[in-house]
């Protein structure tokens, strides 16, 4: 018997052959609208038309001063200022007068002759009492905004503010955000290749774009395997199925097709045929079939004379998840699909896909952490020699991780419940309660 395969080794064949055979750098190239690109590959670096801010913008809700009303006052003295306009975010700031003050509220443009922020609760007023609704005609000549309640041209029903001066009013820059500190216009924003997150998305947004181009999505098509799947007497309902489609969706791939076949290997050819016909997968992801059992459809079907299967198997070192299937199923027109074939326990196809097929698609990497482990009883916990085991684990308020369910394959209620797998090594036989292993977090 040969050695069990590492799980290295078992992640860069699979990453090999997906590489091979849908080399993502000659993906067609689509554009799609921002509210669509979640989870798609940018195809071109995107540059930034404008800076982010845009001008100058207040950091807090206080007054806009110019430092140079401040220079003749000493430390500890107080210094009162002439109220202007007040200034709201989404309206021309226009000037700041001389020897004067203008309330503005947190990220509005500062304007010309402001050099300083002095947050309302450094001055005599203390804080800003609320504004009734303005109305079109509150808007000044210069933008600012007058209090229609009080007639006041400050907005705030004062004439002046008074302000106990520190060296910290004399502070040049004090509170602005200064344009283009968080992007200038024509950096990169995003570099291709890039996954486009919710976070990377709304800053594509804040710069002006609606589109972006992105690669086409791998295509794959599903294949559950096996004469128990059904509802039958004797029979299971397949969970694999639905579970690999949303998990490959949630990795950037469009699995297009789900099929269910039994353990007639001829009846899974054809069944396989018809979907890439009718799809143009480029990628097969298969579960069971593939052990050492009597009935194996996979296996059988690769062996058929003249099949267009060509199929790897062997066994990781790796629990759940050992026997493993890697090669090509080749259409008529002799294009070659890569074909992954898992194993067909729902947790070992689930930690499969997690483990080998997550970055060989070009989906980014599970965080994973260093963290204590908590067993499920306080008591030590047996680990098979020679193998890396796959532990189902949820975190805990202290950061640490207890154990969930053991360490069955058939036991999905517990990677249900699971937000992390615990990766215990192979030259690890007894999970003592607190050890530290890699955690993978899942969520």
């Amino acid at each position: 018997m040969s050695a069990p395969t590492r799980i290295d080794e078992h992640q860069q064949a699979v990453r090999d052959l997906i590489a091979r055979i849908a080399p993502r750098d000659l993906a067609p190239v689509e554009t799609v609208n921002l509210l669509d690109a979640t989870g798609r590959r940018l195809a071109a670096d995107v540059r930034s038309p404008i800076a982010i801010p845009a001008r100058d913008n207040s950091a807090m809700d206080g007054f806009a001063i110019s430092t140079d009303s401040t220079r003749s006052t000493a430390d500890g003295d107080r210094i009162t200022l002439k109220l202007g306009p007040i200034i709201a975010a989404g309206h021309d700031p226009g000037v700041l007068e001389p020897h004067t003050a203008r309330a503005i509220m947190t990220g509005a443009a500062t304007p010309e002759g402001c050099d300083a922020i002095v947050p309302v609760e450094e001055t005599d007023l203390g804080r800003f009492a609320q504004i009734a609704a303005l109305r079109p005609e509150d808007t000044g000549a210069d933008g600012g905004l007058n209090d229609h309640r009080t007639g006041d041209a400050s907005g705030i029903g004062a004439e002046a503010i008074t302000i106990t001066l520190g060296p910290q009013h004399r502070e040049v820059g004090r509170f602005i955000r200064r344009a283009g500190s968080d992007t200038e216009a024509g950096d990169v924003a995003a570099r291709a290749g890039t996954v486009l997150t919710p976070r990377l998305i709304g800053h594509l947004a804040s710069v002006g774009l609606q589109s972006v181009e992105v690669t086409e999505r791998l295509r794959a098509v599903v294949v559950s395997t096996g004469a128990e799947l059904g509802e039958g007497a004797g029979q299971v309902r397949d969970a694999n199925g639905p579970a690999l489609v949303t998990a490959l969706r949630e990795m950037g791939v469009d699995a297009v097709r789900c099929v269910r076949v039994g353990d007639d290997p001829r009846a899974l050819i054809d069944t396989v045929t018809m979907a890439l016909r009718e799809t143009g997968a480029q990628l097969i992801v298969s579960s069971g079939g593939v052990s050492a059992g009597a009935v194996e459809p996979i296996r059988q079907a690769a062996r058929l004379e003249g099949s267009p299967l060509r199929l790897a198997f062997h066994t990781v070192a790796m629990q759940p998840g050992g026997p493993q299937g890697l090669g090509v199923f080749t259409r008529s027109s002799g294009e070659e699909v890569a074909w992954i074939a898992l194993p067909g326990n729902p947790v070992s196809a689930l930690v499969s896909l997690e483990m080998f097929v997550r970055q060989a698609v070009g989906a980014s990497a599970r965080p994973r952490v260093r963290l204590e482990v908590r067993t499920q009883t306080g008591e030590d916990e047996a680990s098979p020699p020679g193998r890396t085991q796959i532990r189902r684990g949820r975190i805990q308020t202290d950061s640490t991780v207890r154990l969930v369910g053991g360490p069955g394959s058939h036991l999905l209620g517990a990677l249900a419940l699971a937000d992390a797998l615990v990766i215990i090594p192979a030259d690890t036989t007894t999970i003592h309660d607190r050890d530290s292993f890699e955690v993978m977090v899942l969520t």
